[in-house]
């Protein structure tokens, strides 16, 4: 056992609480996990404030993603008097942070729900629901996996749609609403009531990005679906072959296309 890690070791106990209840449990599978003595100190160590540790560190780790990705709901639930931020004293949140794994997708949907259960009840606009849906969205999106490596394949792959882009369709174009609440608007505009499709994609980066989507978009996402080259899919879609490497070089960025090896690659 060295320094680095145990504290490797400490850390991955912090951020994955599945992982600590099993500690906390004595299931000497977790050994095999973290590796028999660091398991060892973390079992002896007090349980106690191990606890209040991780509990301190989700809270954080989801306040700001609450604050960066909720932006604008809570910015109307606020001028009505309620902040979604309030839930994170909460018990069904206390509930939640013992068993959540930070950063991870589906701890990401079940932090969401609170989120949204909270607006719901906040937001008596009538586009409420399509600002819940589209931060909801961005904040689940922004959990998907990272991609650090350095070549991303466009040289010499076979592009597909990732799997974790989202097409949303809307009923209200709530993005007119931004300028007005980042302004800090008492009384922003009521958006237009119009059908408005945007695209929610996380960059290989980390950041996570939402465009508007037209049907030839649209009909190009679907074509990149491991069967079709770049080519074909800009036939499917009406696009001209000149625009695809432009296009495909934006969609790469915004990480709403991946790239496969290609065969004999």
């Amino acid at each position: 056992m060295t320094g680095r890690s145990l504290h490797d070791a400490l850390l991955r106990v912090l951020t994955d609480g599945g992982l600590r209840q099993r500690l906390l449990r004595d299931d000497r599978r977790v050994a095999g996990v973290l590796g028999a003595e660091e398991a060892g100190v973390l079992a002896r160590s007090d349980r106690e404030r191990l606890q209040r540790m991780a509990r301190f560190m989700a809270r954080h780790f989801y306040r700001e993603r609450i604050v960066r990705l909720f932006r604008y709901g809570r910015a109307l639930a606020r001028q009505g008097g309620r902040d979604p931020l309030e839930l994170l004293g909460s018990a069904a949140f206390r509930n939640l942070l013992d068993s959540v794994i930070l950063g991870s997708e589906a701890s990401a949907d079940a932090v969401a729900r609170l989120v949204e259960g909270e607006l719901l009840e906040a937001l008596s606009a009538p586009f409420g629901r399509d600002l819940m849906r589209y931060e909801g969205t961005l904040f689940r999106v922004e959990a998907g996996p990272r991609q650090w490596s350095g070549g991303d394949g466009r040289q010499n792959g076979f592009p597909v749609r990732s799997a974790r882009t989202r097409i949303l369709e809307l009923e209200w174009d709530v993005t007119a609403l931004f300028p007005a609440l980042r302004r800090g608007d008492p009384a922003p505009a009521l958006p237009a009531r119009q059908p408005t499709r945007l695209l929610v994609a996380l960059s290989p980066q980390g950041r996570v990005n939402s465009v508007r989507c037209p049907d030839p978009l649209v009909r190009f996402l679907e074509a990149l679906d491991g069967r079709h080259d770049a080519a074909q899919a800009a036939g499917v879609a009406g696009l001209r072959e000149s625009d695809i490497a432009r296009l495909l070089g934006q969609l790469t960025d915004l990480g709403a296309v991946e790239w496969r090896p290609s065969e004999g690659g």
